[in-house]
């Protein structure tokens, strides 16, 4: 235990059955802000436990979905994301990590602004979208159209997250070596020696910071779809703008495959008529007989989401057929908020709900600009957000400015992106999927050559995250690591196995 944390590492958690689902077990943990003033302020971590089928687990697993920014807490709650197996051998723990969710948010919206978007969407007869501050700001760096709104909307966001979030100083303390010292309380008040852990996306980078800091306390540690710790922030956009665009490139393959497809011609032609519809839905916004018509902004972010599912693809087909011959959105507009058609959800619930996830959407922001350093000036932003326009042309709009962004957003860290080794650790297992559209497959090879102790498995196939959704040959592998400790052979490829839904 490190010195001067012991009060965190010592405190008893007040298990309890969850609210939503007697099933699951819920506790509130207390950690540092500032784990160089312990002492100081405490800030909580909501945390959530799918106790082990079995009565007898090896120990507990602990999770991350990813994001940054993704909740570990609806993460465990869902079904099919863990098999009977993984479910028979191990509690299964998620976490808000600081600033996320249910544990203390980073918030930047005003309690009002929360107030009347759940009030208005209700009022409307729908879900809200993502509530905005009042103030002209952008949704995201990613929408901003010049280094300098970018640095401008950012500096006014980073403002209005001190001032409506509970604990203001939160917006300094939501580093990725922040949370790895969190995951380690966890595993600790677990009652394992040794972590046990599955992350997928950014989970990868939350796992790899960790074993860089405790090597000696990694148990069986499963990193699925990896990030490359070694890389700036401008190169990880341009990358993945890029693998965003082939992806596309290969829905639109597998579209001209099947029957039905709205895409005529080639795989060029087919894209090429994505980004008409795109442009269509920007000047004209597709009609929808539920929800909000679709523009060009929704058109695109929901084509990005299902880049990264596609066993979804020919769902998106069938939404893309009316859009394309009749103009109409309704198919798209259900994919973009099925919530739209959630006949269980309470409409009220499920709007304060959204107005509060709405609130906390700059979590990544604020984990991103305080991970990686600012380089460069305007001409370079400029400069890398037209070679995202090239490498990307139909689903890289916006993509640019990061660092733009991170400017002026001013809250920065001294950690510099770096090779991680891990000596010491115990054998790490990375997952990497060769048509991955937000983590490309050249990451997790870099990961393993860097890593001291980690093999490869790589999936061939399309999509992002492999567990659970690529078949039993990867779920298999998984599994006999997390359970028995056994390594795939060296250089083990799994072919995707997808079912369409």
């Amino acid at each position: 235990m490190p010195a001067g944390l012991e009060a965190f590492y010592g405190q008893k958690p007040d298990w309890h059955s969850c609210d939503d689902d007697a099933a699951f077990q819920c506790a509130t943990v207390k950690v540092p802000l500032d784990y160089d003033a312990p002492a100081g302020k405490t800030i909580s971590l909501a945390v959530k436990k799918l106790p082990s089928t079995s009565g007898n687990p090896i120990g507990t697993l602990l999770t991350n979905p990813g994001g940054p920014g993704g909740s570990g807490l609806e993460y465990v709650s869902q079904e099919g994301v863990f098999s009977d197996a993984l479910r028979a051998g191990y509690d299964i723990l998620g976490f808000d990590p600081r600033g996320v969710g249910e544990s203390t948010p980073l918030t930047c919206l005003s309690p009002q602004e929360i107030e009347e978007a759940a009030r208005g969407a209700l009022e409307a007869g729908e879900p809200t979208p993502a509530a905005q501050p009042q103030e002209d700001t952008a949704q995201e760096e990613m929408a901003a159209e010049s280094a300098q709104d970018s640095e401008q909307a950012a500096a006014e966001l980073a403002a209005r997250c001190e001032q409506y979030s509970p604990v203001p100083e939160i917006i300094d303390h939501m580093d990725t070596a922040s949370v790895a010292r969190d995951l380690d309380v966890l595993r600790a008040l677990s009652g394992d020696n040794r972590l046990h852990y599955l992350g997928t996306s950014y989970g990868t980078y939350l796992g790899a910071r960790y074993a860089e800091l405790f090597p000696e306390n990694v148990g069986r540690m499963v990193l699925d779809s990896a990030q490359d710790p070694a890389q700036e922030n401008a190169d990880n956009v341009v990358q993945q703008a890029e693998a965003i665009e082939k992806s596309l490139h290969a829905y639109v393959e597998h579209c001209q495959a099947g029957t039905d497809c709205p895409l005529t011609g080639g795989v060029a032609s087919g894209v090429e008529q994505i980004g008409q519809l795109i442009q269509r839905a920007t000047a004209t916004p597709l009609p929808s007989t539920v929800g909000k018509d679709v523009d060009g902004e929704t058109l695109t972010s929901t084509l990005v989401d299902l880049m990264y599912d596609n066993s979804a693809w020919d769902l998106l087909t069938a939404a893309l057929t009316p859009a394309i011959n009749n103009g109409d959105g309704t198919a798209l507009a259900v994919i973009a908020n099925p919530d739209l058609v959630d006949a269980e959800a309470d409409p009220a619930e499920l709007a304060q709900k959204q107005a509060r996830e709405a609130a906390n959407q700059y979590a990544i922001s604020a984990v991103d600009c305080l991970d990686y350093p600012v380089r460069g000036d305007e001409p370079q932003w400029d400069a890398q957000a037209e070679e995202i326009k090239r490498v990307a042309p139909i689903l890289g709009e916006g993509l640019g400015y990061a660092d733009a962004f991170c400017q002026g957003w001013g809250h920065h860290t001294d950690h510099l992106p770096g090779q991680i080794r891990a000596t010491g650790a115990a054998p790490i297992l990375v997952v990497g999927i060769t048509g991955d559209p937000a983590t490309p497959y050249q990451w997790s090879q870099a990961l393993v050559k860097q890593l001291d102790s980690a093999r490869l498995l790589t999936v061939q196939g399309n999509g992002h995250g492999a567990y659970m959704r690529k078949g039993e040959c990867v779920d298999n592998a998984i599994d006999a690591y997390l359970l028995r400790g056994e390594l795939p052979h060296k250089d083990l490829t799994c072919a995707e196995q997808v079912q369409q839904y």
